[in-house]
């Protein structure tokens, strides 16, 4: 009898703090048994913010965490050195595709076309973690090194916030509209351990997610 596949979800994200706007998405699949991985693309401003994305990730089940270690991008202006913005496209997405065939996840999760608030950074992520998704079984453009094979992972997934969800909180913004959410899990037992990952923040979460978080637990459940 052949050994199961093991149940892997990959997640990628652009910033810590990044990965709590799908907290009980990764806590509920790493409490389900699936092995839970995260890519974050930058190390944010600061060895602490480091720290901090190792606690949450800790305390959210994460049981792979890789910092690809590129400079956060600020808003507007010309992109600087050390950015993704300034990389070379192809070698990101060459680094991912190696990641993702060794973690060879049946579901890979990112930012969509919009970056959920139009950040540079959530953009490029979003962008460059697709682009991998669909280049990880290509020998051709890019060949197998030393133990790897090529895999196709199953499913990609765009998360976004809700718009029903926005408005509860009173935040101004399009969302994503309710209709096109095409997966959904009940994280509703999870709203504590997410508020726990989200309290590894030393300097806080930005003021929309304290907002999101602060909601009754009626609404609360569906972040």
């Amino acid at each position: 009898m052949e050994p199961m596949e093991r149940l892997a979800l990959l997640t990628v994200t652009a910033h810590p703090g990044d990965e709590l706007a799908v907290a009980g998405t990764l806590a509920h699949h790493a409490q389900a048994g699936v092995h839970v991985s995260l890519i974050c693309m930058t190390e944010g401003h600061s060895a602490q913010q480091v720290h901090d994305l190792r606690c949450a990730c800790n305390k959210l089940g994460v049981a792979e965490l890789h910092i690809l270690g590129f400079r956060p991008a600020a808003r507007g202006g010309e992109p600087a050195p050390g950015t993704m913005a300034t990389a070379p496209a192809l070698q990101v997405v060459r680094s991912l595709v190696r990641l993702i065939r060794a973690i060879r996840p049946q579901v890979v999760l990112t930012f969509g076309p919009d970056g959920i608030d139009g950040d540079p950074d959530h953009l490029a992520a979003g962008d460059l973690a697709t682009q991998a998704f669909g280049a990880t079984d290509d020998l051709r453009q890019f060949p197998a090194g030393e133990g790897e094979e090529p895999y196709a992972p199953a499913k990609l997934y765009h998360f976004g916030l809700p718009e029903g969800l926005l408005r509860l909180a009173g935040i101004p913004g399009p969302g994503t509209p309710d209709p096109a959410i095409s997966a959904r899990a009940d994280v509703g037992p999870l709203v504590d351990l997410k508020l726990e990952a989200a309290r590894c923040y030393r300097n806080g979460v930005d003021l929309e997610l304290a907002r999101l978080y602060s909601l009754p637990p009626a609404e609360r459940r569906h972040l």
